[in-house]
């Protein structure tokens, strides 16, 4: 904001920037197809004031960066008592966005702007007829319809009010809207309707559209056939195509006399850190080799000269050694290379910076895609393949046991045995036989033993010796098939450290895996639940289980996200560091999210009715 005139007024280095007509326009030799330099006050100052020079003289539209920016330079033009419209991120103005930006092209129109461009509506010099005609029957028409204030206010005032000037239409015109507004008037009295505002708005906007699906002799008919109903919907759209004319006849002329008066002039307060956005918005001047103008008001102490350490002192001083009025333009080519080099480096760093974006988020994207198809598989999935994945989460979950407590290179005396029957304990719970929970660090050791001296395996009953035997949970086909199939994956895992006791390594790891999925089919079987509501909560604790844990994998991913730029202080890539712990991050998720679904489910089949209110709630 502006500071008292007791204070010292900050010089400021201003640049204007060149108007990019079309060919086909006419171009004039005037201040704005240089680029010129000067020392004044601030810009948006500098903008009311250009404004107050051009008006009454052409129509106006002025881009701000910021709704800050435009709410004080029309805080200014009121005191000026010049009209103009506002168009910024306030939520006040989002109801007429289209049909501000629609009417920024008619006469003496004043319009600001935090962004010209890119709003999806078109500006015609002389103003949108089809807009136009709308507020004409809007403004005739809806304080018959409906008692109620308008739901959107700018500045206090009604939006029926902030027209610009009124268009005259013409006798017919008039006749039309005098008998729809009396047509109105008796149905809302004889059969006690009322309309919302909201409501009458979205009658008018039906009508309009009814307008323009239908032909005029059509709506004349259904107007005469239903007299006696006081048809309100095919009265309006004949009153919008009478209005319509009329305000064509007026948008043409009053474009021919905008033309005249140089077209539309585009001030913009400040550089965008995009050429493009520039561009577009010098491309709202000279619409399709109409006339018009673009002037660029850029102060040297603006937030991007400051981002980018643009060197402003030459400018400075340059002007100093010239001229000591602060309103005297310099011009010159080199200040616009300047200020287009700046552009471009400002282009490159946020180039980078959505590059940087991109590459990180690829290797979320990665274990993105694994989760959503892990997820797919298990929801779209028969029972068969879910009881699939239970198993694998069980071999999985025995498999991170083992190899954290067992050295294939090392002889299994010097395994942390005891360490390994207590984890597995925890694991399996209730679900376990007696006979399995007595087993002692001592039996194990000798089982080991005494398989790392045998010669042979029986592949149908993997066992080891003077321990207890799996339940003869797996019988039939499909689960001697599935069996065998992991044991095939146990021997052939990469993963397993080659050791003298590889084998029995892996012989440990198919005997608790047996162990625990045998003893889960056994306490699934005593539950006594049918098969369907067996699937049905498998399937739930997988599904939940795996959305907890990628929640939060996702709030930690973000952390680091955030926090592996530091390292580049320690010559390191954030990048590869980001990869790094955000894979050794995704295998701790997925490794958590087995372990934590087979506790559940064998706690849960184990004492299912003490586990109920863990899937309900």
């Amino acid at each position: 904001m502006r500071k008292g005139n007791t204070l010292r007024k900050e010089h400021r280095a201003q640049a204007e920037c060149p108007s990019l007509l079309p060919k086909e326009g006419p171009q004039e030799e005037d201040s704005h197809c240089g680029i010129h330099l000067r020392i004044t006050p601030s810009h948006v100052d500098k903008a009311e004031e250009s404004i107050r020079t051009w008006y009454p003289k052409q129509n106006t539209a002025i881009r701000e960066k910021s709704v800050e920016n435009s709410e004080y330079l029309s805080a200014l033009l009121k005191q000026r008592n010049i009209p103009h419209n506002v168009l910024n991120a306030r939520p006040k103005y989002a109801a007429r966005e289209a049909e501000i930006v629609a009417q920024a092209g008619r006469k003496y129109a004043i319009t600001l702007s935090t962004n010209m461009a890119g709003r999806g509506t078109d500006i015609i010099l002389g103003g949108n007829p089809k807009m136009l005609a709308k507020e004409v029957i809007e403004d005739s028409l809806l304080s018959f319809l409906t008692r109620d204030a308008p739901d959107v206010e700018i500045d206090g005032v009604p939006v029926s009010q902030k027209v610009l000037s009124k268009i005259k239409v013409g006798p017919s015109s008039l006749a039309l809207l005098a008998k729809t507004a009396l047509m109105v008037k008796y149905v809302s009295k004889s059969e006690g309707k009322r309309w919302t505002y909201k409501e009458a708005k979205s009658m008018i906007s039906e009508s309009v559209e009814m307008s323009q699906s239908m032909d005029l002799k059509e709506l004349e008919r259904l107007v005469d056939e239903q007299s006696e109903m006081y048809p309100l919907g095919p009265s309006i759209a004949l009153a919008y195509l009478s209005v319509l004319k009329d305000c064509e006849i007026h948008c043409f002329n009053e474009g021919l006399e905008v033309k005249r008066l140089g077209g539309l002039h585009v001030i913009g307060t400040s550089l965008h850190e995009s050429r493009r956005i520039d561009n577009q918005l010098r491309g709202r001047a000279g619409r399709q080799g109409d006339n018009g103008s673009t002037r660029f008001m850029v102060s040297l102490q603006d937030e991007m000269f400051r981002k980018f350490n643009f060197d402003t002192e030459w400018a400075v001083k340059l002007i100093s050694r010239i001229t000591n009025d602060e309103d005297m333009p310099i011009e010159g080519g080199a200040i616009v290379k300047q200020l287009l080099s700046l552009q471009i480096s400002a282009e490159k760093y946020f180039f980078n910076i959505r590059k940087s974006l991109v590459e990180f988020d690829e290797v979320l994207e990665v274990q993105r895609k694994h989760v959503y198809d892990l997820r797919q598989l298990i929801l779209t999935g028969d029972s068969g393949s879910c009881s699939q994945h239970i198993f694998q989460y069980m071999q999985a979950v025995v498999d991170e046991i083992v190899f954290g407590n067992v050295d294939s290179a090392k002889h299994p005396s010097r395994w942390s045995l005891g360490k390994l029957l207590k984890e597995f304990n925890g694991i399996a719970g209730k679900a376990l036989d007696d006979s399995f929970t007595r087993i002692t660090e001592e039996a194990l050791l000798q089982s080991l033993a005494l398989v790392h001296d045998s010669n042979s395996l029986n592949i149908n009953g993997v066992h080891l010796p003077n321990l207890p035997t799996p339940p003869n949970a797996f019988r039939g086909i499909r689960r001697k098939s599935s069996s065998l199939k992991r044991w095939l994956d146990i021997c052939s895992d990469d993963s397993a450290k080659d050791g003298r006791y590889r084998t029995a390594a892996n012989l440990l790891r198919k005997y608790l895996g047996d162990t625990l999925i045998a003893s889960y089919l056994d306490i699934v079987q005593e539950s006594g639940y049918d098969d369907a509501y067996i699937k049905e909560i498998e399937r739930a604790v997988l599904v939940k289980t795996l959305d907890c844990f990628w929640r939060d994998h996702l709030v930690n991913m973000n952390r680091l996200s955030s926090a592996v730029n530091v390292r580049s202080f320690g010559h390191r890539n954030p990048l590869e560091e980001y990869k790094i712990d955000g894979c050794r991050f995704f295998i701790s998720m997925l490794s958590a999210t087995r372990r934590l679904t087979v506790e559940s489910l064998v706690r849960y089949w184990s004492s299912p009715m003490e586990s109920h209110e863990l899937y309900v709630s």
